[in-house]
């Protein structure tokens, strides 16, 4: 830590220096790459597997998104409800044969510097869901291979980049918080996906 700095300090002036998506990246990298080697040995053309991704996903994502729905719309993209991917998972899930998580019993609103952490996981999954897709896509069984909403969900729309641009409009000074947030979506993936093994 930079002599003299606070930590609230230091960490904006990393985000000066590498920017809010860069400080991210670094600040969840042990996180990401766990989570992605805790999927590494799962086949998503077999249905069984495909289903206990899905459902782990959906008992991280589903609470996630109710709270961040309950957050100030102001802390949010102005294009929200369109990366919303809820519906789509419970529709494939329920397609599947699976439950999908009931609605979370109360939602609460994230602290607006956290909003941007959580987002960047949720978005980032959907990045990463795109390889994931031409697993599932090449499945000898064709209820995987029609049943993936939730991976398409907002093909064509360029959403990654139009967050990335809307996250670097976010203050430096809720650096701290949307770390913390990414560090708290991450965790809750990890948990689902421990739950699943």
């Amino acid at each position: 830590m930079t002599e003299g700095m606070g930590r609230e300090d230091a960490v904006r002036a990393r985000v000066v220096d590498q920017g809010l998506r860069g400080l991210l990246r670094r600040a969840t990298s042990d996180a990401h790459h766990r989570l992605d080697s805790g999927w590494a040995g799962h086949d998503l053309q077999e249905r069984g597997a495909y289903v206990g991704f899905l459902a782990a996903m959906a008992a991280a994502l589903v609470p996630l998104e109710a709270d961040l729905a309950a957050s100030p719309p102001e802390a949010l993209p102005p294009d929200w409800p369109a990366r919303r991917r809820t519906d789509a998972i419970r529709s494939d899930l329920a397609a599947l044969g699976h439950p999908a998580p009931p609605a979370p019993a109360m939602s609460r609103a994230q602290p607006p510097a956290e909003v941007a952490g959580l987002l960047y996981v949720l978005e980032g999954s959907r990045l990463g869901g795109q390889m994931l897709l031409r697993q599932a896509l090449a499945s000898p069984d064709a209820t995987v291979r029609d049943n993936t909403r939730f991976l398409r969900q907002g093909e064509g729309q360029r959403l990654w980049p139009s967050f990335a641009a809307w996250l670097e409009t976010r203050p430096a000074s809720d650096a701290a918080g949307a770390v913390a947030g990414a560090l708290r979506a991450f965790s809750l993936f990890e948990n689902a996906q421990s739950a699943r093994a």
